[in-house]
């Protein structure tokens, strides 16, 4: 009689541990390998940079930036090549190289996402200084709102969010993994019944 209840107590493990596999691989959710979500303050001629490192290709990059005192900033989305350029251009007045898409020059306000099409390390800089030419002038001090998060998506979709795109201005509004979560959560109570029925 105990090896019968030990046997049943393992089928119930076993079933909620597939449907708990299944909740997850049907969710859609996102992991995020870099997350920050802060209010920053960049003294008038410098920057504040974000790392992000071994970001693998098809990973999304979300920013959401407000500028709260002060005056427009750019956005940079650099290669660490690259940054090392826009360092010794703040120097020394030169250009810098950065990767367009993901970037935005000259904004108070700005909620975009990129898609990496390729592997590798980079920096989103939010820049104060007069780099890179077109940018936004620096007047003084900035003190804003910055979230950053870079996210390997778990479920790669035909209708995934192009490279620079601008939130806001998108009609299409995100997929919602609920209605996934529903199925399972159904599955779970299937389940629990199917095998309470068989005592």
């Amino acid at each position: 009689m105990i090896g019968k209840k030990n046997l049943r107590f393992r089928s119930y493990l076993t079933y909620i541990g597939i449907a708990f596999l299944l909740m997850i691989m049907l969710s859609g959710f996102s992991f995020a390998r870099t997350n920050i979500d802060r209010s920053i303050t960049i003294s008038l001629n410098k920057f504040y940079q974000v790392p992000m490192n071994e970001v693998k290709a098809g990973d999304i990059l979300n920013v959401e930036m407000q500028v709260t005192s002060g005056s427009a900033v750019d956005v940079l989305l650099l290669k660490p090549s690259d940054y090392s350029e826009y360092q010794n251009a703040i120097k020394q007045m030169g250009t810098v190289n950065y990767i367009a898409n993901g970037s935005s020059l000259g904004v108070t306000t700005k909620k975009y996402t990129y898609t990496f099409p390729e592997a590798g390390d980079y920096y989103l800089v939010i820049d104060n200084t007069d780099v890179p030419k077109g940018g936004g002038p620096p007047m003084n001090q900035v003190e804003m709102n910055l979230k950053v998060r870079v996210e390997t998506p778990t479920m790669q979709t035909s209708g995934s969010t192009p490279s620079g795109s601008d939130l806001t201005s998108s009609t299409s509004l995100p997929k919602t993994p609920g209605f996934e979560a529903i199925i399972s959560g159904f599955v779970i109570i299937v389940l629990f019944f199917r095998l309470s029925g068989n005592k």
